[in-house]
């Protein structure tokens, strides 16, 4: 299960536009919710606090995959 979670939200990361906190939370909540809706984990020894503790590192790995340094100006020699 966590593999398909992973996965389908990996993939799905690759076709978001911008790459803020908003958009990375919605897409991990949506892709997983939407797979929990479709009762992809029905057969899975897995629990609703286990899904909430995988949203989350979900969604601090991919800020910091996506994560963009802020630009500084050039030095004036």
């Amino acid at each position: 299960a966590i593999l398909m979670m992973a996965d389908s939200v990996e993939a799905a990361s690759h076709s978001l536009k911008e790459y803020t906190e908003e958009s990375i939370n919605g897409l991990v909540d949506k892709i997983i919710d939407s797979q929990m809706n479709d009762g992809f984990f029905l057969e899975c020894p897995i629990t609703f606090k286990d899904i909430s503790t995988i949203k989350a590192l979900f969604k601090e790995k991919l800020k910091a995959v996506y994560h963009t340094r802020i630009s500084y100006p050039e030095l004036k020699k």
